[in-house]
């Protein structure tokens, strides 16, 4: 079985939409189980822990998937990100070890499903830090400091959680905010999520001229998540290609 997990359930909404159509068509059940696992780096690590540590049908694999912030100027809006390796903030301080590596065979899945979509793809660095970045000269810093490409809140935690339980893993992203793009000020004081941020600002009807931008930035990484989550399915086997 295979765990496809995010921090938030509107990650998953479009790919789990999708596999209940295929399961209404072919009365076959995909062998998958979606799991939200919270926001932020702790959060996630600790729910990823005790979703393996449970006891059930064996795990074959962990997929991550959601929305990432660009700190590579090259990234733009709707960029697969298959990053080669996921790296913590200030690690060497909080006791983390290296930089801990995708499963090889998950990555050549991914990176088949992506040709097979023809989306740009790019690999380099995750980060994972514990704040929303907003300003351009954050990212900057971060990118000069870890030779990372994109941030999340999760990817780290919960690969380590993966790591230690002996099964494989692999986080594939969507660039939602580039490089030299600023979040209003006041996002980091609603939400720590990416996500969560743009959903709730939305229902502020004031502020949302200036939301446009990253609405339209969200939807399209919400169809680019949930095409790649099916054409990724069918190419590790998990449903039948058709």
């Amino acid at each position: 079985m295979l765990i496809v997990a995010a921090s938030m359930e509107q990650e998953l909404t479009g790919l789990r939409r999708e596999l209940l159509d295929i399961e209404d068509v072919t009365g076959v059940r995909p062998l998958v189980e979606f799991h939200v696992l919270g926001v932020g780096p702790e959060r996630a690590g600790a729910s990823m822990t005790a979703l393996l540590d449970r006891g059930g049908p064996e795990v074959d694999g962990v997929l991550v998937v959601g929305v990432a912030g660009g700190i590579d100027p090259e990234l733009e809006t709707g960029d697969l990100l298959l990053a080669d390796r996921y790296a913590l903030q200030d690690g060497a301080a909080q006791g983390a070890g290296l930089a801990i590596r995708p499963d090889p065979q998950m990555l050549q899945s991914a990176q088949q499903a992506a040709l097979d979509l023809s989306v740009p793809t790019f690999d380099g660095g995750s980060l994972t830090v514990d704040h929303l970045v907003a300003e351009p000269e954050e990212r900057v810093e971060l990118r000069a400091r870890y030779q990372a490409t994109s941030v999340n809140m999760e990817d780290y935690r919960v690969a380590e959680a993966a790591q230690k339980a002996g099964v494989p893993f692999l986080s594939v992203r969507v660039v939602l905010d580039t490089a030299s793009q600023r979040l209003p000020g006041y996002l980091p004081g609603l939400a720590r999520s990416r996500y969560k941020v743009v959903t709730k600002v939305l229902l502020m009807p004031w502020r949302i001229p200036n939301m446009l931008r990253l609405k339209k930035q969200l939807q399209l990484c919400q169809a680019v998540l949930t095409n790649f989550g099916l054409s990724y399915l069918k190419a590790s086997g998990n449903i039948r290609a058709g």
